[in-house]
């Protein structure tokens, strides 16, 4: 490439500036290639600065779609409160409480059978209790409650429902059997309705959770994960699925103490470690 070379002052001025870039755009002019090579750079930055963005993008997303933030930003103990509600519900029966007591001058031998009337609201299967929870023999027939006396007691707690299994009764025959009268010989308390979480409920729980979580949780009617332990106390754990927990998540927790009582009215107080996230 050729430059017209200007001899005059004036317009060799002028010319200046067109005559220094006709000398830079000059192709052996090694000015040119340093601005080349530095053209290269900033494209092959630009590139790595788009690609690192694209794969941070892609990394942020994945997060979000593998532990969805937001489902534990908006978890809150009102979640809690919903699962404690919908499983205690699930697992609880309710039956129906009176008691018979007998009156001091009525006398009878240990494993005696006695026979009183029929009671309103007692109704289906029945388990029977001395006054120290130990259970005794009886059956709950269509016109009298029959059952085994324990010692010298006289006191006789009833419970009655439908889940119930009635321990077999050793009463026989009607010779067996004291036929006592109401007032003289007993009387009945005030006729009740409790509540208590049935131990064969907690048993088909943990069995549901591991054969079909999804489902036991459409039944339940939640849509928080949980998990639970169920225990006497601190080292005797009779059902636990806490090992099902996901690592590195917040977890509400909360304790519940509860009655249970199981089919033959055997009855006793549990806790119930409850975890939701």
């Amino acid at each position: 490439m050729r430059c017209k070379i200007f001899y005059d002052v004036r317009n060799a001025i002028w010319a200046m500036p067109r005559w220094a870039s006709c000398i830079s755009d000059h192709p052996k002019n090694p000015t040119n290639k340093q601005e080349g090579f530095f053209d290269s750079k900033r494209s092959q930055s630009h590139v790595e600065m788009i690609v690192s963005f694209v794969l941070f993008v892609g990394f942020v997303v994945f997060l979000l779609l593998m532990f969805n933030p937001q489902k534990y930003i908006s978890l809150g103990y009102g979640s809690i409160d919903e699962v404690q509600t919908s499983l205690m519900k699930n697992i609880s029966v309710d039956y129906n409480y009176t008691s018979v007591i007998l009156t001091s001058t009525t006398v009878l031998s240990p494993s005696t059978c006695f026979k009183v009337d029929s009671i309103a609201g007692i109704n289906g299967a029945i388990a029977v209790k001395d006054m120290n929870g130990v259970l005794t023999y009886s059956r709950n027939e269509s016109n009298w409650i029959i059952i085994m006396a324990v010692d010298s007691q006289r006191f006789y707690g009833i419970y009655s429902s439908d889940f119930f299994s009635e321990l077999p009764t050793q009463c026989s025959s009607m010779v067996d059997i004291v036929f006592l009268t109401k007032p003289q010989n007993y009387s009945t308390g005030i006729l009740t309705t409790k509540s208590a979480v049935l131990y064969e409920n907690i048993e088909e729980l943990n069995k549901s959770y591991y054969l079909d979580y999804e489902g036991l949780k459409k039944n339940l009617g939640i849509k928080n994960d949980f998990s639970f332990r169920i225990r006497r106390n601190e080292t005797d754990i009779l059902f636990d699925t806490v090992s099902e927990q996901p690592q590195n998540i917040n977890i509400l927790s909360r304790e519940i103490p509860f009655l249970s009582i199981n089919k033959t009215g055997s009855t006793e107080n549990l806790f119930i470690n409850l975890g939701v996230w």
